[in-house]
């Protein structure tokens, strides 16, 4: 079938027919017109923002609504915005970003932007396809499985500490066995009291799940989150080596200050100091999480929102 063929039978669609068929996609898919307002919104499109449609149509991409951000939390939408570009140039861009959840947290997309083109080869607007690419698995007992065994934080959805130390057994005999290696991060809540005497134990609440899924959101399908304390959170990241143990952290750690939660008086957001360490070879569960937190409170000694992987002196 010729490509005029097929743009005639979606001519004589009818608007309802056609929005018929592109909730159908699996993907969120977007339309702009060339003032960059949304003149549609897909289902898959609500499902993966938090956003309905009322939410988001005749709003403009370059206003407050920022969805989609670099890994530094930069907005795509702003300076230098990817939809203005591909209006401009008629070329289409896919790139992997953050869309930026209504509940606040940060989910990693696959975004293409495709410029829709008239009869004269002018853009008059713009399609935007975005896919979910956080890992389909997390762990490997199913949630009601984890729930029944007394495994599972029910807050935040996460292994709880019971099954992080089962866990992190299990790598250690491992390593120990055969040389697998893995890093663990130990991630605390930055002036988490100060946090909770001001905004109360709902909103509290409310920013762990937030930053629970943030940082479960944007690691590999066989790592693990874990909630080990209150406000404290356990990484454990498979195969990996010192450099881009550094990079990982490095990276949630950016993406959960950029993150946030709405309350009463506007938006709240937090940061987390990291400590991030290899394991060695005579570890124990309890040197490891110990080397892992000691190097979490240096990052706080040095002044918060930091990842150390070593000891080392405050600059002055």
């Amino acid at each position: 079938m010729s490509e005029k063929l097929i743009l005639e039978i979606l001519d004589r669609l009818e608007d309802r027919y056609l929005n018929r068929l592109l909730d159908q996609i699996t993907d969120g898919c977007a339309i702009l017109n060339k003032d960059r307002q949304y003149i549609f919104w897909n289902k898959s499109a609500a499902a993966l923002t938090g956003f309905e449609p009322e939410e988001i149509l005749d709003k403009s991409c370059h206003g407050q609504l920022a969805l989609f951000t670099d890994s530094g939390g930069k907005s795509l939408c702003e300076e230098n915005c990817l939809g203005e570009q591909v209006l401009k140039d008629g070329q289409p861009r896919l790139l992997e970003v953050y869309l930026q959840h209504k509940n606040g947290f940060r989910l990693p997309v696959r975004l293409k932007i495709i410029p829709l083109v008239n009869g004269d080869g002018q853009s008059v607007g713009l399609a935007e396809l975005f896919t979910d690419i956080s890992p389909a698995v997390t762990i490997p007992l199913k949630m009601a499985e984890l729930e029944k065994m007394q495994l599972l934080d029910l807050d935040t959805g996460l292994p709880n500490r019971l099954y992080l130390e089962m866990y992190l057994k299990n790598k250690i005999d491992e390593y120990q066995k055969y040389g697998l290696p893995f890093g663990l991060i130990y991630a605390d809540v930055d002036n988490f009291n100060k946090i909770q005497e001001r905004f109360g134990r709902f909103n509290s609440a409310k920013l762990i799940r937030m930053m629970a899924r943030t940082l479960q959101k944007n690691v590999r399908y066989f790592d693990i989150v874990g909630r080990w304390e209150n406000e404290e959170f356990l990484i454990c990241l498979l195969n990996i080596d010192e450099n881009r143990l550094d990079i990982v952290a490095n990276k949630l750690r950016l993406l959960v200050a950029e993150s946030y939660i709405t309350v009463e008086t506007g938006l709240l957001n937090a940061t987390v100091s990291m400590g991030a360490t290899l394991v060695q070879r005579f570890d124990t569960i309890e040197s490891l999480v110990k080397r892992a937190e000691e190097l979490m409170l240096h990052s706080k000694w040095l002044g918060r929102n930091k990842v150390s992987l070593t000891i080392a002196q405050k600059e002055t």
